[in-house]
């Protein structure tokens, strides 16, 4: 028995556009980042560049998904004939939308993941909230960073323990949460730089943007470069952030013996307190903390803000248009297809398929029962006999009851099957062409193209 599955992908699914873009920005930001991006607020934008394409790619694609399908074989009549060695198979998509499914479930089960994530940190910020003793001198410092930085005074919760000394939980009404055994082991100045780093992220509302970007990539889960994205904007908002800091507090030596005593208290990366030093990003904070970098001009942000729109409408412009490329003007490559099947090729030379072979292989499935051809042959009869006289033909002439009849039918034996009729929807808007030889036993690539 043949068995096989197809999965066909048009050219212009927004799957694919999808991952054109991610891939190009990617890239294009990355070598972007090399030429020495200087701007906090640009450098983080460069994590988001991603984002923006793809929400700039499903804007303009609007309701014109062409979303994957997956076929099965079946002998129904919109069955997308397939040549492979062995001679055609016929395949039909599934009745239910299986490719839609999966990735509503996968999809589903990371965005579930995620948010069961900051339920639990919220709920222990909200714990420890209700534990925490009030600490005056560091509700004075906090009130007077948060006055500086221009935001409502955040409330603070300490904690007995908080391997990676402090995070900050929640968007809308956040709360600062720092560990007792780390604030034992600073003096005021690094404290001071402490709050200031925690606050500028209030300030600058990393925690919705973080949400955002981590929803988006388990929605489209399955393009590449998310996960480069994430990391990337982890780390700029953490040096963006001790910028804002050390604007605040002007002592970026005190932030960084801060983040030095970090390291010496040592980290837990899968506890939330890990977010204000996450793995192998403190060394770099220190470099730029102590290199002490000149300001930024406005002329250089505005040049840095401008190359990373480039590069937003390049990767979108792209992504919209190369699909339209590839498939060509008449749709010569409307989609390819992946076929896997455990067919046995013929034993024959590889036939060369053509018109009159897909008319034959229609007549042969329509399986016409045909027998032995039954011609009688009727000897000359006597016309001397009774029937040939002439007053029976007279008789016959006039509407009489009696007339000669020949004792059989001359016929070819044929019975006649059910009408057949195929819908050609399927087979008029696709055809297919292998790639690089037909599929056998094991996995062939076609292109679909479309008949106008």
């Amino acid at each position: 028995m043949d068995l096989g599955v197809l999965l066909t992908l048009p050219v212009e699914s927004i799957a694919i556009r999808a991952i054109v873009a991610a891939v190009l920005s990617v890239l294009a930001v990355r070598l972007l980042l090399r030429t020495g991006l200087r701007a906090p607020g640009v450098r983080v934008a460069t994590a988001l560049v991603p984002a923006m394409a793809l929400v700039g790619v499903f804007v303009l694609t609007g309701t014109s998904l062409r979303l994957p399908t997956l076929m099965l074989p079946a002998q129904s009549p919109d069955a997308l004939p397939i040549p492979t060695q062995g001679g055609y198979l016929h395949f039909a998509p599934v009745a239910v939308p299986l490719l839609v499914g999966t990735w509503a479930l996968i999809a589903g089960s990371r965005l579930v993941r995620r948010g069961l994530q900051a339920v639990r940190i919220r709920v222990g910020a909200a714990q420890a909230l209700r534990e925490a003793e009030r600490d005056v001198r560091l509700e004075a410092k906090t009130r007077r960073l948060a006055t500086a930085l221009g935001i409502a005074v955040p409330r603070l919760a300490v904690v007995a323990s908080c391997p990676g000394g402090a995070y900050v939980a929640g968007a809308r009404r956040p709360v600062v949460v720092l560990g007792r055994d780390l604030l034992d082991q600073l003096d005021d100045a690094e404290l001071e730089g402490v709050l200031a780093h925690e606050l500028a992220h209030v300030k600058r509302r990393d925690n919705l943007v973080a949400i955002g970007l981590g929803a988006l990539r388990d929605l489209v889960f399955f393009v590449p470069g998310g996960g480069w994205a994430v990391r990337q904007l982890h780390r700029e908002r953490e040096l963006a952030a001790d910028q804002v800091a050390v604007g605040v507090t002007d002592r970026p030596g005190a932030l960084a013996s801060g983040l030095l005593k970090v390291i010496e208290s040592g980290r837990a990366p899968s506890h939330a307190c890990a977010a204000l030093a996450p793995p192998g990003d403190l060394v770099d904070r220190v470099r730029v903390l102590v290199d002490d970098p000149a300001p930024v001009s406005r002329a250089r942000r505005g040049s840095e803000t401008a190359a990373v729109a480039v590069v937003v409408v390049t990767a979108t412009a792209a992504a919209l248009v190369g699909p339209n490329l590839v498939a060509g003007a008449d749709g010569q490559r409307d989609a390819v297809a992946v076929l896997w099947t455990n067919a046995s090729p013929a034993a024959a030379e590889t036939p060369v398929f053509t018109t009159e072979a897909r008319a034959f292989d229609v007549y042969r499935r329509s399986s016409l029962a045909i027998g032995e051809p039954s011609v009688v042959v009727f000897a000359g009869q006597d016309e001397h006999g009774v029937e040939n006289r002439r007053s029976t033909l007279r008789a016959c002439s006039d509407g009489g009851a009696s007339c000669p009849a020949p004792a059989s039918r001359v016929g070819l034996g044929m019975r006649p099957q059910e009408t057949i009729t195929v819908d050609t929807t399927l087979t008029d808007r696709w055809r297919a062409t292998p790639v690089a030889g037909e599929a056998s036993d094991g996995i062939g690539l076609y292109w679909l193209a479309r008949v106008q």
